[in-house]
C-alpha cells in the first residue's frame, strides 16, 4: 500500500542563513515582469515616435535608404528590451544589499519583520501531485508533528517583510512579498499576508501601505481582494521624462478589519 505523504507549508520567522535562498526567491519575483514591462513600454507613444525618429534621421542626414531605415526599428525593438532587463537585472542587484543583512534592515525593531514561507517535500517525490496535500503551520505547530514515517527537504519558496512607513509610525509598509513561480496559485501568498497583518494588528498600526506597478496587475488584484483600497496613482520617472511607469499605492486599514484567519 502506497503511504502519501503530506507536505507541509510551514509560516516562520527569519533565520540567519535564510539570507541566500530568500534573495534568490525575490530575484526571480523581479524579474518575472520583465516581458510586462518591455510590452507596456512597447505599446507607448513614445516609443513609436523614437522608432520613427531613427528611421529620419538616418534617411535624411545619413542618406540610407528607407528600406533599410524602417530595417532599423526590430533593434529598437531588440535595443529597448535589454533596456528593461537590465533595469530589472539592476533593481535585483541592488536588493541583494539589504537582503544580505536582513536584521538590520528589517528587524531593527519590535515593529518591524521578516517572514519566509519554508516547503516540507518528501525526498521521494510523488508523480501526481493532486495525491498529496500541503498543509499550512507556524513553526510551532509544525515541531509537534509526527514526521518519522518519511524523510523531507525544505526550500525557503516566499518572502514577505514589514518595515515602518517613511511618512507616518503609526503605518506599516509591506515589502518583499514574493513567492517563487512552482508554488504560485497554493495559497502561499495568502498564509503570508495574513501572518504580517496579524502582526501589524498586534503592533497597533493604523494601516499598512505599499506600491506595485502597472506591470503587476495579478498581485494588485489579489491586494485588493485581501481589503486593500487604491490610496493614489502617480508616474514615476525612469530615464527622465521619456519613459515612466504607472505607479499604484495601496493601503489597509488595519483598525477597521478583522484579523486574518490563518486557511
Amino acid at each position: 500500500m502506497q503511504i502519501i505523504m503530506e507536505r507541509f507549508i510551514v509560516i516562520r520567522d527569519y533565520k540567519p542563513g535564510d539570507e541566500s535562498q530568500c534573495y534568490e526567491v525575490v530575484k526571480e519575483g523581479t524579474m518575472s515582469t520583465v516581458n510586462a514591462a518591455f510590452v507596456a513600454g512597447l505599446t507607448r507613444e513614445i516609443t513609436f515616435q523614437i522608432m520613427v525618429l531613427a528611421s529620419a534621421v538616418m534617411f535624411i542626414f545619413l542618406g540610407i535608404p528607407i528600406g533599410f531605415c524602417l530595417g532599423s526599428i526590430p533593434g529598437v525593438i531588440v535595443f529597448m528590451y535589454f533596456c528593461v532587463w537590465s533595469g530589472h537585472k539592476y533593481k535585483a542587484v541592488e536588493m541583494s544589499q539589504d537582503l544580505s543583512n536582513i536584521p538590520r534592515v528589517y528587524m531593527s525593531s519590535d515593529y518591524t519583520g521578516f517572514w519566509v514561507a519554508e516547503a516540507y517535500e518528501p525526498v521521494l517525490m510523488i508523480n501526481d501531485r493532486s495525491l498529496v496535500k500541503y498543509t499550512f503551520l507556524n513553526e510551532e505547530e509544525f515541531k509537534k508533528k509526527d514526521l518519522s514515517r518519511g524523510s523531507y527537504f525544505k526550500k525557503i519558496v516566499g518572502t514577505v517583510a514589514i518595515t515602518r512607513s517613511k511618512v507616518s509610525e503609526d503605518c506599516a509598509w509591506l515589502r518583499r512579498m514574493a513567492v517563487t513561480r512552482d508554488y504560485q496559485c497554493k495559497g502561499i501568498a495568502s498564509a503570508l499576508l495574513n501572518e504580517v497583518l496579524k502582526f501589524c494588528h498586534e503592533k497597533n498600526y493604523n494601516g499598512v501601505e505599499l506600491v506595485t506597478t502597472e506591470c503587476h496587475d495579478v498581485a494588485r488584484e489579489f491586494y485588493v481582494k485581501k481589503g486593500f483600497e487604491l490610496k493614489q496613482m502617480y508616474h514615476k520617472q525612469l530615464l527622465g521624462s521619456l519613459v515612466t511607469i504607472l505607479m499604484y499605492e495601496l493601503f489597509y486599514k488595519v483598525k477597521t478589519n478583522k484579523v486574518p484567519v490563518p486557511p
